[in-house]
């Protein structure tokens, strides 16, 4: 599968985010669960709901992971961030926030002089990654490897007539089926994730999988089949990520494609991690 690098240098906070562009960070969560002290009541109480142990520390890490970097980003103090649901229950941050941060105010949801801050993230095997940008939806997903499947099975139940040809085609020596079963199924979940129905859309009316070019564009279709509901006219946009460790990602947005100079990725190694830190301090 072709993908697009994004450096993935370490870092240990973000530097200013430009209007139009897509920061991308990749950390593992093992670090960040000494963190998890920043998580409210209720986080806490939904991640300890979670019987296995290493599901529930990944995403005590991957969260508190989120809240530094939301505070980082927004300049927010953690106890000021107000984290809830927009459309479809997507996660979103609800704080607004003022003009001028990221750049020229174009494209301003709210039209009250103020900006969204859109993130997403996806865990798996240790590993976070996170999505941020100004006033774009987003969606990402993440896939570590080695990661077994039936993707025969997968590939009859979600792909469109146009796409199980396109899968065919290029899983047609058959140790690559696997992994360009895992590519698509990563292009359908952050195409969920960006119109915040996770997976529960009608996938095969969805096409995100013409051919195994690392940029895509897709028309939002299947959300909720026999409503009117059902499409936007939106046309979202997505890459397929090279990682920065064994692994198969993708990035889905709105507001048109994002320029090669725009998608910045790094890796994390947060300096304050390992002691009680304030999220401000990686301002």
């Amino acid at each position: 599968m072709a993908t697009v690098a994004a450096d993935w240098a370490w870092r240990e906070a973000p530097p200013r985010l430009p209007a139009g562009a897509v920061h991308l960070w990749a950390a593992e969560t093992t670090p960040l669960r000494a963190q998890s002290h920043l998580l409210t009541a209720a986080e806490l109480t939904r991640a300890h709901r979670i019987a296995d142990p290493a599901q529930r520390a990944m995403t005590l890490g991957g969260r508190a992971g989120l809240r530094r970097l939301l505070c980082a980003y927004s300049g927010l103090d953690n106890a000021a961030l107000r984290l809830g649901r927009g459309a479809r229950g997507k996660p979103k941050l609800l704080n607004r926030l003022p003009g001028d941060h990221g750049g020229d105010g174009d494209g301003d949801h709210g039209g009250d002089g103020g900006r969204e801050l859109c993130f997403n993230y996806s865990l798996s095997g240790g590993w976070a990654l996170y999505a941020f940008a100004w006033n774009r939806a987003l969606g990402i997903d993440l896939e570590t490897l080695p990661r077994a499947n039936n993707s025969a099975g997968l590939a009859r139940r979600v792909l469109s007539a146009a796409e199980l040809k396109a899968w065919r085609k290029l899983s047609a020596p058959a140790p690559d089926a696997a992994a360009a079963m895992l590519a698509c199924w990563t292009r359908k979940e952050a195409y969920g994730k960006a119109l915040g129905v996770g997976i529960r859309y009608h996938m095969r009316r969805a096409e995100v999988f013409a051919d195994a070019g690392p940029r895509w564009r897709c028309a939002v279709a299947g959300l909720f089949p026999g409503t009117v509901a059902d499409t936007d006219a939106r046309v979202l946009h997505g890459v397929q990520l090279a990682t920065p460790f064994p692994g198969i990602a993708a990035l889905v947005c709105d507001g048109g494609a994002v320029a090669a100079d725009a998608l910045r990725g790094w890796r994390w190694r947060p300096s304050t991690a390992a002691r009680p830190a304030t999220p401000t301090q990686m301002s």
